[in-house]
């Protein structure tokens, strides 16, 4: 395996984090939403297009295979059937761009995102002890 670059650890870095920021606020009961100044653009209908998410799950999943990370494309392998889902869900519609992730999908997505990076964390610390070893 070639030792990934920089750029390679922002990315995934970023995409893991936009995956695992697909949640909304359920609406709440209050009388004022001044606490919650950016409440509108943190929807999820708002934030999250299936195509966005698409996107970006097909970068995860080629960054994991790049940068040789087997132990998480393993973890990550849920997502596969998940991305078919919303492929063929963006197929079947006339105006794909239109089409928003849904809060229970989301709700799969955020933790099967946050298995993911723990799987990363943990590889790459594995990674990085070795090679302080091996010095």
């Amino acid at each position: 395996m070639t030792q990934p670059t920089a750029y390679q650890y922002v990315k995934l870095g970023l995409n893991l984090e936009f995956l695992r920021g697909i949640s909304t606020a359920s609406v709440m009961q209050t009388t004022s939403l001044a606490a919650f100044p950016r409440l509108m653009e943190n929807l999820s209908a708002r934030r999250y297009s299936v195509m966005q998410v698409v996107t970006a799950l097909k970068a995860l999943l080629v960054q994991l295979e790049e940068m040789g990370l087997a132990e998480s494309l393993r973890v990550a392998e849920p997502f596969r059937p998940m991305l078919k889902e919303m492929d063929e869900y963006l197929a079947s519609q006339a105006k794909p761009q239109l089409a928003y992730v849904t809060d229970p999908f989301a709700e799969r997505l955020i933790a099967l995102s946050r298995k993911v990076a723990a799987a990363v964390r943990s590889e790459l610390g594995m990674a990085a002890q070795g090679n302080s070893r091996s010095e």
